[in-house]
């Protein structure tokens, strides 16, 4: 019973508890560990836990919002009606696939053009179960839950969800500093410039510099770097047009 009570405070909390940002996306968002809209160099999404600045002891949640299906399943219990108005507004935005409900949709203003949102169109085994577990569990009657707490270990320990709060703790939850956004965008140490169409006449060009090493590159890959006064990488108009870093080595022996 105790460990029902503490599962039903988490998830109500979750998901009904949503102030803006997060609950004027698209309706109540339930949000977890999921993949984003963000790939490696082998185009894989990028997968990360995310969460609820006020509930989670991480800092910078408050600057993702990416909701997850699979999160609003594991709420179906506690909260059905919810859940399935949030599920059936997944499905307006898109989030369903021929498999299902895909991965996530992320609301990140970072990560997304247009239409403010990008569906991350990808299944993950584990939530896929997961999905179908909370759907056999809701219309069980609480079989996978009733299943775990019967097993012999989980009985073994179930005394410890019946120890009592102290009486004089500290609690610094509540005490801690208010998380704030950085607003100085070049402290973030990371800028992104996406050029659609490049224009060999009026060039858009980027500069990296330490002071000491310094590289210029324009929107079709023409590139110098230099070390001080020493130039390392050269380039030479020619009559073709590639995306090229021009390397020239001079054997002085």
């Amino acid at each position: 019973m105790a460990q029902q009570i503490t599962v039903r405070a988490c998830l109500k909390e979750k998901l009904v508890a949503l102030p803006p940002p997060f609950s004027d996306r698209k309706g109540n968002g339930t949000i977890g560990i999921t993949a984003f809209n963000l790939r490696d160099l082998n185009n894989n999404y990028q997968y990360k836990a995310f969460g609820i600045p006020w509930l989670g002891l991480k800092r910078g949640l408050d600057e993702d919002t990416v909701v997850s299906p699979y999160s609003t399943f594991l709420s179906l219990e506690d909260e059905t009606e919810l859940a399935i108005k949030n599920l059936k507004l997944l499905e307006q935005e898109g989030a369903t696939g021929k498999y299902g409900y895909y991965e996530a949709v992320d609301y990140t203003p970072s990560r997304v053009k247009g239409n403010g949102k990008a569906v991350v169109k990808t299944y993950m085994a584990h939530h896929q179960g997961l999905i179908l577990l909370s759907i056999n569990n809701l219309l069980n009657n609480n079989i996978l839950k009733t299943r775990f707490n019967n097993n012999p270990e989980i009985e073994a320990v179930d005394i410890l969800l019946q120890e009592r709060m102290p009486m004089k703790m500290i609690i610094t939850k509540e005490q801690k500093e208010k998380i704030v956004k950085n607003k100085n965008l070049i402290s973030n140490g990371y800028t992104e410039r996406v050029i659609e169409k490049a224009n060999r006449e009026s060039r858009n060009v980027n500069v990296i510099s330490n002071e000491k090493y310094k590289i210029i590159i324009d929107d079709y890959g023409d590139s110098v770097s230099e070390f001080e006064d020493v130039m390392v990488n050269n380039f030479k108009e020619t009559s073709d047009i590639k995306q090229r870093i021009n390397c020239y080595i001079k054997n002085f022996l």
